[in-house]
């Protein structure tokens, strides 16, 4: 392969990232490879030049100055375009397949971050797209698993149910915390 060819390369597999980015999905090498096929790059190639592409790929990606990469749960690089999908948002969708860990590390983030606690509604939309019986059977699942011991609810006045992590937050300032993002609400 030709500098010239590797240049190409990376251009197209860039746009490749970029685009499933833009549908909001991480790709791996494999799937870029599948997605630059699909678009007929290698309909001429040799099996020689696709071998030589799929060596050089990760390279071509990781250097790419409009591509990120995160290390996956299952331990291998995803990308995606930043400017499209950020890291946050990426993060999210490799833990799509795991509600526990997904609700968790949202939990604890949030409590770390912001601090806050969360409202359980927050898991049944976008990015989240929970159904409320996955967030109750993860939540239970959660009560019973000495890892996720830190994330504890709160229920306010109104019965609304906000979640955090003693990690981050003590109780009597989540409790307090909750009950006054539920007297915002009720008061705008």
């Amino acid at each position: 392969m030709t500098p010239e060819d590797a240049d190409r390369l990376g251009e197209a597999a860039a746009e490749a990232v970029r685009a499933a980015s833009g549908t909001l999905r991480l790709l791996d090498c494999g799937e870029v490879l599948e997605a630059l096929e699909a678009e007929g790059h290698f309909a001429e190639a040799d099996a020689a030049f696709v071998e030589d592409a799929r060596a050089l790929l990760p390279g071509l990606l990781a250097a790419h100055p409009d591509l990120a990469a995160l290390q996956s749960r299952a331990g291998k690089p995803l990308y995606h375009a930043p400017q499209l999908l950020s890291r946050t948002y990426a993060d999210i969708l490799d833990r799509q397949d795991s509600p526990l860990l997904l609700l968790a590390e949202e939990i604890r983030a949030n409590s770390r971050d912001y601090p806050r606690p969360v409202p359980v509604e927050l898991f049944e939309g976008p990015p989240f797209n929970l159904a409320p019986g996955d967030v109750a059977r993860a939540l239970a699942a959660m009560d019973a698993a000495p890892e996720y011991g830190d994330i504890r609810s709160v229920n306010t006045a109104s019965g609304a149910v906000y979640l955090f992590s003693t990690r981050h937050l003590e109780p009597g300032y989540a409790v307090f915390l909750a009950r006054r993002e539920e007297s915002w609400a009720m008061n705008p």
